[in-house]
């Protein structure tokens, strides 16, 4: 009975409490409805303002937007239809100069015509007065200038205007094209004014004279009539009901005020009250910037001020403040009428609510009274249950208990599956690895994980495996929550039930990242160069060996690039290693980008990369064709500048090219032969390629046993100095020029054009100039004990490397103290490409010995750059023309004002300057008369020996009647 009781009273309180619950939910209902649509209302109608404020600023911006717009239309197309008028005009007067020299040619000489033609255009006026003619010639000189007569005559060529411009050279620049004619701007005094300002000119060359006529336009006064007519047009620009456009000035002045027109031309400092205060928060918004700016204005035709909503914008070209503003009571009418049609669908949406709450509450009653008669059997079910169940879980609580530890204690990450490879639970492991969390994962299929690096074939045989064996191990890669891919080692156990049916799937598995990561290292590091990231030697040797292979089993040619960049040295001296390692990294990337995916490129070490190339043409012609195509952009991309880290470097590269077939060489034999074919182009020289061919390797040998018995010469004595004489005013002999030769024990006498540039590329020009020096100086030595001979100085020639090596100033100062000479006895010639490599440098240096009291001779001046900028900072005492320009002084024209300009820049330097290569009376006079008194050359002596040389100075005294000995 009791029992019984305790059914009916939870029934009670079952129905009791249904009831108050769906009171409660109706009551809840009902309340957050009618709060939901007043909130709804509120901010709905806020909005609406709000957007209606949104919309209507967005119009004032597009209307400013199209009168900017329009604005730069008007300047744009104004231009244009200038040009044409002033084209235009430059035809007209090169049609009255054309008249004009057709009616008087042949009957009037040309300066009278040229007088009438300017006397034509001179009166000639247009734009309203402010347009004329002028009349110049192509080399600079003024012939018509009505507005400045006195400067008619001179030369305008080097004038130019505030901004540097050039006005005369850019006029007769515009000409040099087919028309012969164009437009250009520059700076130029307006008519009556002594301020330049800037002007549009259109020229065209006038043939029969070679004039330049032209006439302008300043852009100021094209300006100022487009602004006026912009005014005109924006006083009048209307939108909306009552919308309009106002425009001030930056400095403050009231251009356009369609409400207040008594205001236009004011200043706004002038203004005063509303006016003012309205207009001063205008021009402040200018300042800040473009924007929106609310304010009180007066409505047009009354004189009650209103809040208005404008957009404020600067039109920068003109400096003018553009206002388009609209009153805010126009739209708050629109505003208040759909507030109210607003209000009214609000009413009907809350009768319609409460009529559904009150539905609701019925249907709650209902169902609550028919879902308590259901629980009443439900609860006896229920209680007889529940005490059963307690006991199960209980039990089953200590186990999992149990199992939970050892679960989630471990290290590796653990997975079971069903049967159907669906996920049921993972450990602590398993989310610290791959990042999902259990809940993530729980029910999905493990193949979540996969990672795309695996094909259908690789899982089919795990699976075969799994069902032969119960088990799998191995390696594999999945992928984490993150998306990133990792290795892992995985091992899957498959659990069956008594009757042998599949009920679990267990896997365990650890991240292997960090050794794969250390084997890629140690694997990288063996086989890459660190700093490119290419191919290193030992993994090139590989590759070749299999291109060697690959070759001989297809029947298809390959090829192997060497690279060499050309001056890697002086970068990194000038600019360090860091600069220099960039650039190594730069031309890593570029090389790359020249060639195909399954060609390899490889750095040999420094500044060495080869490039290797498979699978070229059955045909050796064709395979050459092929590597040469690929060369070519090779060194195409190395001579493109090179941005390192703010500085930037012009390179360039030398390429040996080896074509092979088959095994029928090395690996080392090919890198042999394709680095002979690279000096072969360091030889033609640098930035090209040259193919090996077998007559490269003999010559490679000749070369390095010249060099070996040069090295051998220079140390046994076998160098030679033989000495040209330099001849002064009055034939006299003021010093000569000491020149180098090899006295081979086997050739004979070896003159320096055989030597001198091998011992330049192979580092023995220094030993061989410091040889030179120390003779000349003993020499010098020799010829102070005599005073037939005590005045003459020896001529030195010193190589680049030589001047620019360390100490260089340090070794001659010691010379001249070991042998006890005058300082000024001693000139060194240099070459303009040896001073210029390094200006700064050259001149501290040149500084230096030039305070011992050593002269210095530009040598082969002409021939090189020549550029009276680097002549007047260099301490030089003397210019040689160079013999190229001597050789044809008497029959080529060139030649004679090449050398006549020399002799003339040397004098403006004050100078001395010599000519070599003087060989006939006929140059020497010609020299002689054009200032040059320092002469040598084969008409007064070829280079001798110094005991040929000094028994004919013994016999001549030092002047010269004849050409001394004839000693090659």
């Amino acid at each position: 009975m009791v029992k019984d009781l305790t059914e009916r009273r939870l029934a009670r309180v079952l129905l009791l409490g249904m009831v108050g619950i769906s009171l409660l939910i109706a009551l809840a209902l009902g309340t957050y409805f009618f709060v939901a649509q007043q909130a709804d209302f509120t901010s709905t109608s806020a909005v609406l303002r709000q957007r209606a404020l949104a919309e209507q600023e967005t119009l004032l911006l597009r209307q400013i937007e199209a009168i900017k717009q329009d604005l730069d239309y008007r300047r744009s197309s104004t231009e244009s239809v200038l040009r044409a008028e002033i084209q235009q005009r430059v035809d007209h007067a090169v049609d009255i100069a054309n008249t004009l020299y057709q009616r008087n040619r042949g009957r009037l000489s040309d300066a009278q015509i040229q007088a009438l033609i300017v006397e034509a255009l001179r009166p000639l006026r247009f734009f309203a007065g402010r347009g004329y003619y002028f009349i110049d010639t192509q080399d600079g000189r003024c012939v018509l200038l009505p507005t400045a007569p006195q400067l008619e005559g001179t030369s305008l060529w080097d004038n130019r205007d505030p901004t540097g411009h050039y006005i005369m050279r850019g006029l007769v620049a515009v000409t040099k094209n087919v028309q012969q004619a164009g437009f250009s701007r520059y700076h130029w005094y307006p008519p009556g004014e002594k301020v330049m300002q800037e002007k549009i000119a259109y020229v065209r060359v006038f043939a029969p004279f070679g004039w330049v006529i032209g006439a302008g336009e300043y852009v100021f006064n094209v300006e100022a009539d487009l602004q006026q007519a912009a005014l005109r047009q924006l006083r009048n620009t209307r939108f909306g009901q009552n919308g309009y456009v106002a425009v001030l000035s930056a400095e403050g002045r009231v251009l356009v005020s369609p409400t207040r027109g008594e205001s236009e031309g004011k200043l706004v400092t002038t203004l005063s009250g509303l006016e003012r205060d309205t207009l001063d928060k205008v021009l402040a918004q200018a300042r800040r910037g473009d924007g929106m700016l609310r304010y009180v204005w007066f409505r047009p035709g009354s004189h009650e001020p209103e809040e208005k909503l404008s957009y404020v914008s600067t039109y920068q070209p003109w400096g003018w403040v553009l206002v388009s503003g609209v009153y805010l009571d126009e739209f708050d009418r629109v505003l208040r009428a759909e507030h109210q049609a607003m209000a009214g669908r609000a009413r009907n949406r809350l009768l319609v609510g409460a009529g559904i709450t009150l539905l609701v509450l019925a249907g709650a009653l209902v169902f609550s009274w028919r879902f308590t008669h259901r629980m009443r059997a439900m609860v006896r079910q229920y209680q007889a249950r529940l005490e059963q169940k307690n006991q199960e879980l209980r039990e089953h609580a200590r186990k999992l208990q149990l199992a939970a530890a050892v679960f989630e204690g471990g290290s590796e990450a653990v997975v079971i599956c069903d049967a159907d490879n669906r996920i049921l639970t993972v450990n602590r492991p398993f989310t610290q690895i791959t990042g999902y969390a259990a809940e993530d994962v729980i029910g999905q299929s493990p193949s979540l994980f996969a990672s795309g690096y695996h094909d259908a074939a690789f899982y089919q045989a795990m699976w075969l495996r799994l069902k032969q064996e119960d088990q799998w191990d191995g390696e594999i890669w999945n992928r984490r929550k993150d998306g990133s891919i990792f290795p892992e080692w995985l091992r899957i156990a498959v659990v069956r039930n008594a009757a042998g049916a599949i009920e679990n799937y267990i896997a365990t598995f650890s991240d292997i990242s960090e050794r794969k990561h250390a084997e890629e290292q140690i694997r990288h590091l063996a086989f890459y160069d660190p700093l490119t990231g290419l191919p290193n030697r030992r993994l090139l040797l590989d590759r070749l060996h299999q291109a060697l292979l690959n070759s001989e089993r297809h029947g298809r040619h390959a090829a192997v690039l060497f690279i060499d960049l050309d001056n890697f040295k002086s970068l990194n001296d000038t600019q360090g290693h860091d600069v220099g390692d960039l650039l190594l990294v730069e031309v890593a990337a570029r090389l790359k980008q020249c060639v195909r995916e399954t060609d390899t490129v490889a750095r040999l070490g420094g500044d060495e990369f080869v490039v290797m190339l498979e699978n070229l043409s059955v045909e050796f012609a064709q395979a050459v064709g092929e590597a040469e195509r690929v060369a070519t952009p090779i060194i195409q991309a190395m001579q493109a500048p090179f941005e390192l880290a703010g500085y930037r470097h012009h390179s360039s590269c030398s390429i040996g090219v080896s074509v092979f077939f088959g095994c029928r060489e090395s690996v080392e034999e090919l890198l042999k032969h394709a680095d002979t074919a690279m000096y072969q182009a360091k030889a033609a020289g640098r930035g090209v390629a040259r193919f090996f061919v077998p007559a490269m390797q003999e010559a490679l040998e000749a070369r390095l046993l010249w060099e070996s018995e040069l090295r051998r010469g220079i140390a046994e004595g076998q160098l030679r100095l033989f000495y040209q004489v330099q001849i002064g005013p009055g034939q006299r002999v003021r010093g000569v020029e000491a020149l180098v030769r090899w006295q081979h024990p086997e050739r004979g006498l070896v003159p320096p054009g055989e030597f001198i540039a091998l011992a330049e590329d192979t580092g023995l020009i220094l030993p061989l100039g410091n040889w030179v020096l120390e003779e000349a100086c003993r020499q010098l030595a020799v010829w102070a004990h005599s005073p037939a001979t005590a005045h003459l100085h020896i001529a030195v020639n010193v190589s680049a490397r030589q001047f620019h090596q360390p100490g260089f100033a340090e070794s001659v100062h010691g010379l001249i103290q070991r042998h006890g000479i005058h300082p000024s006895r001693l000139k060194l010639e240099l070459t303009e490409s040896l001073l210029l490599d390094n200006v700064n440098e050259s001149i501290a240096t040149m500084q230096a010995l030039r305070t011992l009291g050593i002269a210095f001779s530009m040598d082969d001046f002409g021939t090189g750059y020549s550029s009276l900028t680097y002549v007047k900072r260099l301490p030089i005492d003397q210019l040689k023309i160079d013999q190229s320009f001597v050789r044809d002084l008497t029959t080529d024209r060139d030649d004679e004002a090449i050398v006549r300009a020399i002799i003339a820049m040397a004098h403006s330097l004050k100078l001395e300057v010599i000519a070599e290569g003087v060989e006939t009376e006929a140059q020497r006079s010609f020299l002689e008369h054009n200032g040059c008194h320092a002469f040598q050359g084969y008409l007064f002596g070829r280079p001798m020996p110094i005991e040929q040389l000094d028994s004919w100075l013994a016999s001549t005294q030092g002047r010269v009647s004849g050409a001394p000995g004839q000693a090659g």
